[in-house]
Protein backbone atom coordinates (compact mmCIF):
# COMPACT_ATOMS: atom_id res chain seq x y z
CA UNK A 1 0.00 0.00 0.00
CA UNK A 2 2.94 2.12 1.21
CA UNK A 3 4.85 1.48 -2.59
CA UNK A 4 1.09 2.32 -4.78
CA UNK A 5 0.84 5.73 -2.45
CA UNK A 6 4.39 6.22 -3.32
CA UNK A 7 4.29 5.99 -6.50
CA UNK A 8 1.12 7.95 -6.77
CA UNK A 9 2.84 10.86 -5.12
CA UNK A 10 5.55 10.47 -7.74
CA UNK A 11 3.23 11.20 -10.69
CA UNK A 12 4.22 14.74 -12.01
CA UNK A 13 1.41 17.61 -11.63
CA UNK A 14 1.28 17.70 -15.52
CA UNK A 15 0.59 14.25 -15.28
CA UNK A 16 -2.64 14.54 -12.98
CA UNK A 17 -3.35 17.57 -15.15
CA UNK A 18 -3.91 15.87 -17.84
CA UNK A 19 -5.86 13.01 -16.53
CA UNK A 20 -8.18 15.71 -14.70
CA UNK A 21 -8.81 17.49 -17.86
CA UNK A 22 -9.22 14.43 -19.91
CA UNK A 23 -11.89 13.40 -17.29
CA UNK A 24 -13.70 16.54 -17.50
CA UNK A 25 -13.93 16.51 -21.19
CA UNK A 26 -15.17 13.07 -21.16
CA UNK A 27 -17.86 13.92 -18.08
CA UNK A 28 -18.69 16.82 -20.25
CA UNK A 29 -18.98 14.59 -23.52
CA UNK A 30 -21.47 12.37 -21.94
CA UNK A 31 -23.89 14.80 -20.03
CA UNK A 32 -24.12 16.46 -23.57
CA UNK A 33 -24.81 13.19 -25.16
CA UNK A 34 -27.49 12.30 -22.86
CA UNK A 35 -29.10 15.84 -23.04
CA UNK A 36 -28.69 15.51 -27.24
CA UNK A 37 -30.63 12.48 -26.65
CA UNK A 38 -33.38 13.09 -24.84
CA UNK A 39 -33.75 16.35 -27.08
CA UNK A 40 -33.94 13.79 -30.30
CA UNK A 41 -36.51 11.61 -28.27
CA UNK A 42 -38.56 14.51 -27.32
CA UNK A 43 -38.57 15.97 -31.36
CA UNK A 44 -39.41 12.52 -31.89
CA UNK A 45 -42.08 12.11 -29.87
CA UNK A 46 -43.37 15.58 -30.31
CA UNK A 47 -43.02 14.98 -34.59
CA UNK A 48 -45.13 11.87 -34.08
CA UNK A 49 -47.90 13.85 -32.30
CA UNK A 50 -48.00 16.16 -34.52
CA UNK A 51 -48.09 13.98 -37.43
CA UNK A 52 -50.88 12.04 -35.23
CA UNK A 53 -52.33 15.30 -35.06
CA UNK A 54 -52.52 16.06 -39.24
CA UNK A 55 -53.07 12.77 -40.06
CA UNK A 56 -56.54 12.53 -37.48
CA UNK A 57 -57.35 16.57 -39.21
CA UNK A 58 -57.02 15.21 -42.24
CA UNK A 59 -59.58 12.69 -41.61
CA UNK A 60 -62.08 14.73 -39.61
CA UNK A 61 -62.25 16.64 -42.66
CA UNK A 62 -63.27 14.58 -45.07
CA UNK A 63 -65.81 12.87 -42.35
CA UNK A 64 -67.11 15.99 -41.48
CA UNK A 65 -67.27 17.47 -45.04
CA UNK A 66 -69.15 14.66 -45.94
CA UNK A 67 -71.48 14.76 -42.87
CA UNK A 68 -72.87 18.31 -43.77
CA UNK A 69 -73.14 17.37 -47.34
CA UNK A 70 -75.56 14.14 -46.31
CA UNK A 71 -77.58 16.52 -44.01
CA UNK A 72 -78.39 18.91 -46.95
CA UNK A 73 -79.38 15.51 -48.93
CA UNK A 74 -81.24 14.61 -45.89
CA UNK A 75 -83.09 17.76 -45.34
CA UNK A 76 -84.18 17.79 -48.94
CA UNK A 77 -85.65 14.15 -49.17
CA UNK A 78 -87.98 14.82 -46.76
CA UNK A 79 -89.44 17.27 -48.24
CA UNK A 80 -89.89 15.10 -51.23
CA UNK A 81 -91.53 12.47 -49.26
CA UNK A 82 -94.99 13.55 -50.72
CA UNK A 83 -94.30 12.72 -54.56
CA UNK A 84 -93.21 9.00 -53.11
CA UNK A 85 -95.25 5.86 -53.72
CA UNK A 86 -94.41 4.11 -50.14
CA UNK A 87 -95.32 0.58 -51.93
CA UNK A 88 -91.85 0.60 -54.04
CA UNK A 89 -89.83 2.86 -52.22
CA UNK A 90 -88.20 2.90 -48.77
CA UNK A 91 -89.10 5.90 -46.47
CA UNK A 92 -85.20 6.11 -44.79
CA UNK A 93 -83.15 5.22 -48.10
CA UNK A 94 -83.07 8.96 -48.62
CA UNK A 95 -81.38 9.20 -45.18
CA UNK A 96 -79.12 6.25 -44.94
CA UNK A 97 -76.59 8.33 -46.47
CA UNK A 98 -76.05 10.94 -43.31
CA UNK A 99 -76.76 7.96 -41.11
CA UNK A 100 -73.76 6.15 -42.33
CA UNK A 101 -71.82 9.67 -42.84
CA UNK A 102 -72.95 10.32 -39.35
CA UNK A 103 -72.07 6.81 -37.60
CA UNK A 104 -68.38 7.81 -39.37
CA UNK A 105 -68.03 11.42 -37.78
CA UNK A 106 -68.58 9.68 -34.08
CA UNK A 107 -65.60 7.75 -34.39
CA UNK A 108 -63.73 10.32 -34.83
CA UNK A 109 -65.39 13.84 -33.77
CA UNK A 110 -64.21 15.33 -30.29
CA UNK A 111 -66.91 13.89 -27.54
CA UNK A 112 -69.26 16.80 -27.46
CA UNK A 113 -69.64 17.06 -31.36
CA UNK A 114 -70.58 12.78 -31.03
CA UNK A 115 -72.79 13.40 -28.72
CA UNK A 116 -74.46 16.44 -30.32
CA UNK A 117 -74.47 14.55 -33.85
CA UNK A 118 -75.82 11.24 -32.39
CA UNK A 119 -78.90 13.43 -30.97
CA UNK A 120 -79.58 14.43 -34.31
CA UNK A 121 -79.51 11.31 -35.84
CA UNK A 122 -81.93 10.27 -33.22
CA UNK A 123 -84.14 12.58 -34.12
CA UNK A 124 -83.94 12.11 -37.65
CA UNK A 125 -85.03 8.61 -36.66
CA UNK A 126 -87.85 9.51 -35.32
CA UNK A 127 -89.19 12.13 -37.38
CA UNK A 128 -88.80 8.92 -40.32
CA UNK A 129 -91.65 7.35 -38.27
CA UNK A 130 -93.97 10.54 -37.15
CA UNK A 131 -93.81 11.38 -40.94
CA UNK A 132 -94.66 7.63 -42.16
CA UNK A 133 -97.69 8.39 -39.91
CA UNK A 134 -98.53 11.67 -41.34
CA UNK A 135 -97.90 10.46 -44.90
CA UNK A 136 -100.34 7.47 -45.12
CA UNK A 137 -103.54 9.86 -46.10
CA UNK A 138 -101.85 11.39 -49.20
CA UNK A 139 -100.37 8.07 -50.26
CA UNK A 140 -103.40 6.20 -50.14
CA UNK A 141 -104.80 9.03 -52.35
CA UNK A 142 -102.10 8.52 -54.76
CA UNK A 143 -102.67 5.02 -55.20
CA UNK A 144 -106.68 5.86 -55.17
CA UNK A 145 -105.37 7.90 -57.87
CA UNK A 146 -103.35 6.07 -59.99
CA UNK A 147 -106.52 3.23 -59.84
CA UNK A 148 -109.33 5.67 -61.04
CA UNK A 149 -106.56 7.17 -63.51
CA UNK A 150 -105.90 3.62 -64.95
CA UNK A 151 -110.28 2.50 -65.13
CA UNK A 152 -110.89 6.08 -66.12
CA UNK A 153 -108.34 5.05 -69.36
CA UNK A 154 -109.56 1.88 -69.92
CA UNK A 155 -113.63 3.45 -70.39
CA UNK A 156 -112.61 6.04 -72.45
CA UNK A 157 -110.69 3.61 -74.84
CA UNK A 158 -113.75 1.64 -74.69
CA UNK A 159 -116.27 4.70 -75.54
CA UNK A 160 -114.01 5.63 -78.31
CA UNK A 161 -114.18 2.71 -79.85
CA UNK A 162 -118.12 2.34 -79.41
CA UNK A 163 -118.43 5.91 -81.19
CA UNK A 164 -116.22 4.76 -83.23
CA UNK A 165 -118.74 0.82 -83.96
CA UNK A 166 -121.58 4.02 -84.23
CA UNK A 167 -120.24 5.84 -86.87
CA UNK A 168 -119.76 3.04 -88.95
CA UNK A 169 -122.90 1.83 -88.36
CA UNK A 170 -124.14 4.91 -90.04
CA UNK A 171 -121.63 5.25 -92.53
CA UNK A 172 -123.41 2.30 -94.14
CA UNK A 173 -126.29 4.03 -95.09
CA UNK A 174 -128.47 1.32 -94.01
CA UNK A 175 -127.44 0.57 -90.18
CA UNK A 176 -128.49 -2.48 -88.00
CA UNK A 177 -130.82 -1.04 -85.76
CA UNK A 178 -130.41 -4.20 -83.15
CA UNK A 179 -126.57 -2.90 -83.05
CA UNK A 180 -126.82 0.20 -83.17
CA UNK A 181 -129.16 0.28 -80.25
CA UNK A 182 -127.06 -2.35 -78.56
CA UNK A 183 -123.86 0.45 -79.01
CA UNK A 184 -126.19 2.93 -77.97
CA UNK A 185 -126.40 0.62 -74.56
CA UNK A 186 -123.14 -0.34 -74.36
CA UNK A 187 -121.97 3.59 -74.54
CA UNK A 188 -124.68 4.54 -72.21
CA UNK A 189 -123.15 2.22 -69.38
CA UNK A 190 -119.25 3.45 -70.80
CA UNK A 191 -120.31 7.08 -70.41
CA UNK A 192 -121.60 6.33 -66.72
CA UNK A 193 -118.24 4.40 -65.67
CA UNK A 194 -116.70 7.12 -67.44
CA UNK A 195 -118.01 9.72 -65.25
CA UNK A 196 -117.81 7.41 -62.48
CA UNK A 197 -113.65 6.97 -62.52
CA UNK A 198 -113.62 10.78 -62.88
CA UNK A 199 -115.96 11.95 -59.91
CA UNK A 200 -113.34 9.22 -57.92
CA UNK A 201 -110.13 10.60 -59.47
CA UNK A 202 -111.39 13.84 -58.86
CA UNK A 203 -112.08 13.10 -55.20
CA UNK A 204 -108.88 10.96 -54.96
CA UNK A 205 -107.02 14.32 -56.08
CA UNK A 206 -108.62 16.77 -53.29
CA UNK A 207 -108.02 14.10 -50.64
CA UNK A 208 -104.58 14.13 -51.66
CA UNK A 209 -104.13 17.80 -52.08
CA UNK A 210 -105.55 18.03 -48.53
CA UNK A 211 -103.48 14.96 -46.94
CA UNK A 212 -100.38 16.97 -48.70
CA UNK A 213 -100.68 20.33 -47.29
CA UNK A 214 -101.74 18.75 -43.93
CA UNK A 215 -98.20 16.93 -44.51
CA UNK A 216 -96.06 19.73 -45.24
CA UNK A 217 -97.65 21.88 -42.58
CA UNK A 218 -96.59 19.07 -40.14
CA UNK A 219 -92.95 18.58 -41.79
CA UNK A 220 -92.08 22.40 -42.07
CA UNK A 221 -92.50 22.59 -38.20
CA UNK A 222 -90.55 19.10 -38.04
CA UNK A 223 -87.73 20.95 -40.63
CA UNK A 224 -88.06 24.05 -37.98
CA UNK A 225 -87.49 21.78 -35.06
CA UNK A 226 -84.54 20.02 -36.17
CA UNK A 227 -83.04 22.57 -38.49
CA UNK A 228 -82.70 24.93 -35.00
CA UNK A 229 -80.26 22.17 -33.23
CA UNK A 230 -78.49 21.58 -36.23
CA UNK A 231 -76.66 25.42 -35.49
CA UNK A 232 -74.65 23.71 -32.42
CA UNK A 233 -73.81 20.60 -34.35
CA UNK A 234 -71.88 22.62 -37.35
CA UNK A 235 -70.46 25.15 -34.63
CA UNK A 236 -68.82 22.47 -32.25
CA UNK A 237 -67.66 21.04 -36.47
CA UNK A 238 -65.87 24.33 -37.36
CA UNK A 239 -64.70 24.09 -33.39
CA UNK A 240 -63.20 20.40 -34.12
CA UNK A 241 -61.72 21.35 -37.36
CA UNK A 242 -59.98 24.23 -36.13
CA UNK A 243 -62.05 27.20 -38.01
CA UNK A 244 -62.55 28.79 -34.79
CA UNK A 245 -62.58 33.01 -35.86
CA UNK A 246 -65.50 34.39 -33.52
CA UNK A 247 -67.83 31.28 -32.94
CA UNK A 248 -70.38 32.99 -30.74
CA UNK A 249 -71.00 35.97 -33.51
CA UNK A 250 -71.23 33.33 -35.91
CA UNK A 251 -73.65 31.53 -33.80
CA UNK A 252 -75.31 34.47 -33.26
CA UNK A 253 -75.26 34.76 -37.06
CA UNK A 254 -76.84 31.86 -37.93
CA UNK A 255 -79.44 31.99 -35.14
CA UNK A 256 -80.57 35.45 -36.63
CA UNK A 257 -80.94 33.49 -40.45
CA UNK A 258 -82.99 30.82 -38.70
CA UNK A 259 -85.02 33.47 -37.47
CA UNK A 260 -85.63 34.78 -40.55
CA UNK A 261 -86.64 31.45 -41.78
CA UNK A 262 -88.90 30.77 -39.28
CA UNK A 263 -90.81 33.55 -39.97
CA UNK A 264 -90.88 32.10 -43.66
CA UNK A 265 -92.09 29.12 -42.39
CA UNK A 266 -95.22 30.55 -40.63
CA UNK A 267 -96.08 32.64 -42.89
CA UNK A 268 -96.14 29.32 -44.98
CA UNK A 269 -97.73 27.15 -43.00
CA UNK A 270 -100.58 30.16 -42.05
CA UNK A 271 -101.35 30.17 -46.04
CA UNK A 272 -101.26 26.32 -46.18
CA UNK A 273 -103.85 26.43 -43.47
CA UNK A 274 -106.29 28.80 -45.67
CA UNK A 275 -105.42 26.54 -48.49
Amino acid sequence: MNILVTALHSIPDVIWSGIIASLLTLGGVLVSNRSNTNRLLLQLKHDATEKAKERTAALRRDVYLRTVEELVKANAHLASLPQMDLSKVNLGEGLQGFFSAAARLQLVAEPNTALLVNKLVAQFGELVFELMTHLLPASKAKTDIQIADDLYSKVQIEVNRILADMAKQNETGKPDLEVFQALQTSFKFQQSQFNKYAGERDDAWTRFNSGNIAFQRFLLTQLRDIGSKQIPVLIEIRRDLGLTGDLRLMEEQMQLQWNRMEEKFNALIGSLGDA
